[in-house]
């Protein structure tokens, strides 16, 4: 029937230079996009699309894309039929990687609103009683904490099993999701292949491939493995740095920059100064409950203990991460620089003439010693910052050009 429908409201035009698309019956929207713009090809089939003997297609571009769906026999025709050689993950690699791609944040957000759709579908009393589960589980956390003379308050306990089970339950879907990773490569375009109930393809334009980035923390950082990530696609999981080179090298044709630059010892306090600052604020107002006795003084007191404890956790990754960035550039070949958002340390590998341009930053304390914050932007206007990293040697690797 949808495809029956399809005819009426969705017209698709797949040639080998250009895709035209138009959607709707009198507003009536019609996407063009040259092959030479698409950056990759994303084919994901879900339980229902594959008994429906279905598939939807999203072709994109740097500036956006377009999907649509078409039947699983259905080819697109600039797209290789072979998928050449290929290289498979092992199950414990993709289940690192799954791990390392979990989130808490994005976990707890993915688990409230499978609570709401669970209450909005079944009622009000499903959702009741897997709210009491959760709420007996933190009673048993609890308890368990109060055998070992630890006091922590039901409210706190709760959180920690509410934020605990929303990572589990966006983690098993992830871990699901990456079995039977295969990366191959064949006449110009680099294919992922992954997935058991949800088969998921993306075929990228290795052409147009403004960089591949490596994300590391601090588990990957002990066990030497980090995924690597192409336009936002999960491009292999955990591997070693010399598997790494290897795959940026022979597939995706960009070798490893050399001659790195990095932030000196001194610049320390400036990249930590952020969690030193909070861990300041967490201890002077834990010490006032101590003197002054709020209200709910142990709730409060859970509250800055945790503070602390993430507040030291942040400063130990964030010197661990200064110490492991550094700057390279080879004008003719590639740029790539090692830098730190967020709680992990990320590595950009990128085609110099996919570089757009940088920008050079300097505050009044970096001026008197001699520091800056060097940005790399990407087409795609993806940007990378270094911060605290010598102006001399960025000038070096980057020298100004000289006006006309």
């Amino acid at each position: 029937m949808y495809f029956l429908l399809r005819r009426i409201f969705l017209r698709v035009d797949l040639a080998r230079d250009t895709v035209r698309v138009s959607k709707g019956l009198l507003l009536r929207r019609q996407f063009c996009i040259p092959f030479s713009a698409v950056t990759k090809v994303e084919v994901r089939r879900t339980p229902v699309l594959r008994l429906l003997r279905g598939k939807r297609v999203k072709i994109s571009t740097l500036s956006g894309g377009v999907s649509f769906y078409m039947k699983a026999v259905e080819h697109i025709p600039f797209l290789p039929e072979n998928d050449g050689a290929y290289i498979r993950a092992k199950p414990l690699q993709s289940v690192v990687g799954a791990f390392v791609d979990t989130r808490a944040l994005s976990g707890v957000i993915t688990f409230g609103l499978f609570l709401n759709r669970i209450g909005s579908v079944f009622g009000d009393e499903s959702f009741g009683r897997i709210m009491t589960a959760l709420a007996g589980a933190a009673e048993g956390v609890t308890k368990l904490l109060a055998a070992l003379h630890i006091g922590v308050p039901r409210v706190t306990a709760f959180a920690a099993v509410f934020v605990g089970v929303a990572w589990l339950f966006v983690f098993l879907g992830k871990a699901l999701g990456m079995l039977r990773f295969r990366l191959s490569c064949e006449s110009g375009f680099i294919t992922v292949q992954r997935g058991i109930l949800t088969l998921y393809e993306c075929r990228l334009v290795r052409n147009n491939l403004t960089g591949v980035l490596r994300c590391d923390t601090l588990t990957t950082l002990l066990l030497r493995a980090a995924p690597l990530y192409a336009h936002d696609v999960l491009l292999f999981p955990p591997v070693s740095r010399r598997t790494a080179e290897r795959i940026l090298t022979k597939m995706c044709r960009i070798p490893p920059p050399s001659g790195h630059v990095k932030p000196p010892f001194s610049a320390m306090f400036g990249h930590c100064a952020a969690p030193l600052g909070w861990l300041g604020a967490f201890t002077a107002a834990l010490l006032l409950t101590f003197i002054a006795e709020p209200f709910a003084a142990g709730l409060v007191q859970s509250v800055l203990w945790c503070g602390i404890v993430v507040s030291l956790w942040f400063t130990a990754a964030y010197a661990v991460y200064m110490r492991l960035s550094w700057l390279s550039s080879c004008p003719v070949e590639t740029a790539g620089i090692s830098f730190r958002r967020g709680a992990r340390l990320y590595t950009a590998v990128m085609p110099a003439q996919k570089l757009a341009f940088t920008i050079t930053g300097r505050n009044i304390f970096q001026r008197f010693s001699g520091m800056c914050d060097i940005t790399l932007c990407s087409a795609g206007r993806k940007q990378y910052r270094l911060r605290n990293v010598p102006y001399d040697e960025v000038r070096r690797i980057f020298p100004p050009e000289k006006p006309a």
